[in-house]
């Protein structure tokens, strides 16, 4: 079809675009607390500014905002109060003059908090004094000090006060600003601002070039909001906790961190190391350092860029639209016996999907469409070319499920879906419907009949029937658990000790479900059907469609570089088949024996459904 054809072309243009974008931001930036840089250096008997300068590897440096109960010595009298060192003394008096009331001369009456500096001079902030002492003063200016005196980036950690103020929230993020700070990484769990100040926050980010370290994994409240309101401006952190470290040895934490940069696009590697001494740490940075060069993601200080504006022309949506929709215009007009009923069917369909995708939400639709559509029909198609060649039958699924990869990565090729402040929408059900019906048409295949199922319903049920079944039900519920990162733990033991394998022998390992299961039976699936012997055709089918809807599935992680979602599929293709390929052979071998496999089944033949 000529409009299938034109919206893959358009397709095509917004995945070259989006691999330009990709290939040309590839830098890495390291990050480390300064609380652990200052316990190491401790242990080493140097300051913080000795200790970074001993450090090759290139890194940044996170400082969390202190408070009044970081910063001040306790003084003893009547009311609460707080001794200063000089720079201290002045920034706290600047950021408490933003987010409290502050004065001049001790207030009439408590509550209050002095403050002192150690020259002498002293203003009161009214109100609570454990409320006031946990105010974020911004980053200490001793600690700054030190981190630019070793030379390294420094990297800002803001917490959410409650009812912070917009004058309050802009002054905070000027300041951070002029201490040299570029990226801000924000501590707890929600972004400074949240609920009703993320625009402002966004708004003076933008105004100060403010990158946003957007925190992998982290339920942190606002963030989602903040990186919609400013992609052009949000770097991905993915971050290892002082907790998960100490769970992890070190090869663990180098490959994780290098997993995360080469195949989510983060950008920000945020590295906690408990219980590590430096010679530990330094053999980690090293490797860490070799790994990232090797695969081209070098690190450097301050490094991480966030992605160029990916926009692609208006017109370009449209245009896949009516691809996506002429196709499954196509496939109900099928079902029709007036020839002309459908073709309009297929021109409304084309008409309609083509409107829906000058919409973002509308493309999310026509996405989702895709995905369900293609793999279908490339799965179904091959009912009708069981006579074709074995590597032809081969190929038609895979074609169509890269076909319906190509037009989601085109039609969800914007900036957001990068950074994965936009997601694609539906995945549990376009891993779901399309085993549903690829079943269904195989079970009418082999009947003979549409309607089937009502033969079905009139026989007696078996124990081995109901046992097929909830075997069925309980792969399909396991496949459906695992999409995404809800349920780690449905991964079995043996299953991580092989991704672990795989990852070490190619730089990217393919999908477990697709070489173990679904292409292999894809393989022995177009056997039968060549063959004619179609007995367990639908089950073969139905595991093939968790192989190919897992190929589209690949490429909605829109957040996953081009290239590796490519190198995972491809070597999924190339094992999975030669499996298959290995079991097609001993399948035949066996049919060949009959005194070996027992009695030889007979082909049937059955009139199209």
């Amino acid at each position: 079809m000529l409009s299938l054809l034109a919206s893959s072309v358009a397709a095509g243009v917004v995945a070259l675009q989006r691999l330009r974008v990709e290939q040309a931001n590839r830098a890495v930036e390291l990050v480390l607390d300064y609380s652990d840089v200052a316990q190491w250096a401790s242990a080493e008997g140097r300051t913080v500014a000795q200790w970074l300068r001993r450090i090759d590897t290139p890194l940044s440096v996170a400082l969390t905002e202190g408070t009044l109960a970081d910063w001040g010595t306790p003084l003893s009298t009547p009311s609460p109060a707080y001794l200063l060192e000089e720079t201290r003394f002045q920034q706290a008096k600047r950021m408490l003059a933003l987010k409290a009331r502050v004065a001049l001369q001790p207030p009439e009456t408590p509550p209050y908090v002095e403050v002192r500096s150690e020259r002498g001079a002293r203003f009161w902030v009214e109100g609570d004094p454990q409320t006031i002492a946990q105010l974020g003063l911004g980053l200490d200016p001793i600690q700054i000090a030190q981190v630019r005196a070793g030379g390294k980036p420094i990297v800002a950690r803001l917490f959410n006060p409650q009812g912070v103020s917009p004058l309050a929230l802009r002054g905070s993020l000027m300041l951070v600003r002029e201490q040299g700070a570029s990226l801000v990484i924000f501590a707890g769990d929600q972004v400074l601002g949240y609920r009703r100040g993320v625009v402002a926050t966004a708004q003076t980010m933008q105004a100060n070039a403010l990158r946003f370290g957007a925190i992998e994994f982290a339920k942190q409240m606002g963030a989602s909001e903040l990186m919609q309101r400013m992609p052009t401006n949000t770097v991905r952190v993915h971050s290892i906790s002082a907790a998960d470290a100490l769970t992890l040895s070190p090869q663990e934490i180098v490959e994780r961190l290098e997993r995360a940069a080469q195949e989510r696009n983060i950008r920000v590697l945020y590295l906690r190391v408990a219980g590590a001494d430096t010679v530990l740490l330094r053999e980690i940075l090293k490797q860490l350092g070799e790994r990232l060069a090797r695969i081209g993601y070098p690190l450097r200080e301050g490094g991480a860029r966030p992605f160029a504006p990916l926009q692609p022309p208006l017109a370009l949506f449209p245009l896949m639209g009516l691809g996506v929709g002429v196709l499954i215009g196509w496939v109900v007009s099928q079902f029709s016996t007036l020839r002309a009923y459908g073709t309009v069917t297929t021109l409304a369909m084309g008409v309609l999907l083509a409107l829906l995708c000058l919409h973002p939400t509308g493309r999310k639709l026509v996405a989702l469409a895709a995905a369900l559509a293609f793999p279908t029909v490339g799965l179904v198609a091959l009912v009708a070319l069981r006579t074709a060649p074995l590597l032809g039958l081969l190929v038609m699924p895979f074609a169509w499920s890269l076909l319906g990869a190509l037009h989601i990565v085109g039609l969800l090729g914007e900036t957001p879906y990068l950074i994965k402040a936009e997601q694609f929408v539906g995945v549990k059900v376009a891993h779901a419907l399309p085993l549903l019906i690829v079943l269904a048409v195989y079970a009418a295949y082999g009947a003979g009949r549409w309607d089937f199922w009502r033969a079905w319903l009139a026989r007696p049920v078996l124990w081995g029937q109901i046992a097929l079944a909830l075997v069925i039900l309980a792969a399909v519920g396991l496949m459906l658990i695992r999409t995404g990162n809800e349920a780690p733990s449905a991964v079995p033991e043996w299953e991580l000790r092989l991704r672990a394998l795989l990852e070490r022998v190619m730089d990217v390992r393919p999908r477990t479900k697709e070489f173990l299961i679904g292409h292999p039976a894809l393989v022995l699936a177009v056997g039968m059907l060549a063959s004619g012997r179609i007995a367990w055709l639908p089950l073969m089918m139905f595991l093939a469609t968790i192989g190919q809807v897992s190929i589209v599935n690949t490429f909605c992680h829109l957040h996953s570089p081009l290239v590796v979602s490519l190198q995972r599929v491809g070597w999924g293709i190339a094992i999975g088949v030669g499996l298959g390929l290995g079991l097609l052979w001993l399948w035949r071998w066996l049919e060949a024996h009959p005194a070996t496999a027992g009695p030889r089944s007979q082909p049937v033949r059955h009139a199209e459904p």
